[in-house]
């Protein structure tokens, strides 16, 4: 999207939101999320030829499994940490990658891991070995398997 692209989405999507919220006592919480990702928008200083050259190239590291070097490809595009890169991944490839999450960290007792996760590629790649091997033990796929953990379920 180019400058004057971004500006047109802006101001049509600020007016839409606008329109759909005036006549509510109060928000849904889809409705936050799309102030939310509006402003989010608005504040990203990020190209999307950058983000797509970014991704391919990361996709493409992810694909050879070369775990760090992915995820601190993705750690260039500008307002990404840890969490969102291993994000991008679990959606791109969930039976591959999840999603880093305190919670999760808490419940794997690794709280050795809180104060670093956001911003260390080796904690990364330790949490997502151990998701994997722990995943194959019970026999249940990696994403699933986060989700039960994250929710609080048993496995």
């Amino acid at each position: 999207m180019n400058k004057q692209e971004r500006l047109i989405w802006y101001n049509k999507e600020f007016d839409e939101i606008s329109e759909e919220i005036k006549s509510k006592e109060s928000l849904s919480y889809l409705d936050f999320l799309r102030i939310r990702n509006f402003k989010l928008q608005n504040s990203s200083r990020e190209s999307g030829k950058n983000m797509q050259e970014v991704t391919k190239e990361a996709f493409k590291l992810a694909e050879n499994d070369e775990i760090e070097k992915a995820i601190s490809k993705l750690l260039e595009i500008h307002g990404v940490a840890i969490p969102i890169a291993s994000t991008i991944l679990a959606m791109k490839y969930p039976n591959k990658f999840c999603i880093i999450d305190r919670i999760v960290i808490s419940k794997l007792r690794k709280d050795e891991w809180l104060k670093k996760y956001v911003y260390d590629t080796e904690t990364y790649k330790k949490y997502l070995f151990l998701m994997r091997g722990l995943s194959k033990k019970k026999n249940v796929n990696l994403r699933d398997f986060e989700r039960n953990l994250f929710e609080g379920n048993h496995i």
